[in-house]
């Protein structure tokens, strides 16, 4: 909750604070449990196949560093991304922040949304989950992929766009000079 009290103005209140849905850290998962499995096997292997205890140590280190290589990169890193990464709708904005070193991030004005809507799969809608689009007038609509319960993000985006005060109606027009035939300084 430390991130969302620095972005988040005194302000305003906050109505929806998630991270991307759970199903991104599957991947990772998998990873850890195979590569955690391969290198027991490559442990058994060393202890069987190499009788010299230099050698098999050398091994040993060369499995264990493959093996922090790929969880570091593979298992660990994805799940700090999804940690890091988080959606934040206040009364006032939506806020969309990833983690990472190429940061997209999104901060748009509920004023500027000129409509809000969602897409998701027939297995987005078993898994939970779907695309938020918000579409921002005459600019590329924003569109946040695996947003959790993504219908129910779209109604409190779609809330808060319906309590918005409604906009100034236009100031009018001064009236133009009158344009007078004749010449310059007559009347």
């Amino acid at each position: 909750m430390g991130f969302v009290r620095t972005v988040v103005a005194p302000g305003e209140a906050l109505i929806v604070h998630t991270h991307p849905h759970w199903r991104q850290l599957i991947r990772p998962a998998l990873v850890a449990v195979v590569a955690a499995g391969l290198a027991g096997i490559a442990g058994g292997f060393i202890e069987a196949q190499i009788p010299d205890p230099s050698d098999r140590s050398v091994t040993w280190a060369m499995v264990a560093v493959m093996y922090l290589l790929v969880v570091l990169r593979l298992a660990l890193w994805p799940a700090v991304r999804w940690a890091r990464t988080d959606l934040i709708v206040t009364d006032e904005r939506v806020l969309y922040r990833p983690a990472g070193s190429s940061r997209k991030c999104v901060d748009v004005p509920l004023r500027r949304i000129s409509a809000v809507r969602f897409r998701h799969t027939l297995s987005d809608r078993a898994m939970g989950t779907g695309c938020l689009i918000l579409e921002l007038g005459h600019l590329p609509p924003v569109e946040i992929e695996d947003v959790p319960e993504v219908a129910r993000v779209h109604a409190a985006v779609y809330d808060e766009l319906l309590r918005l005060p409604p906009p100034p109606p236009p100031t009018p027009l001064a009236p133009a000079p009158r344009f007078r035939w004749g010449l310059p300084g007559r009347r």
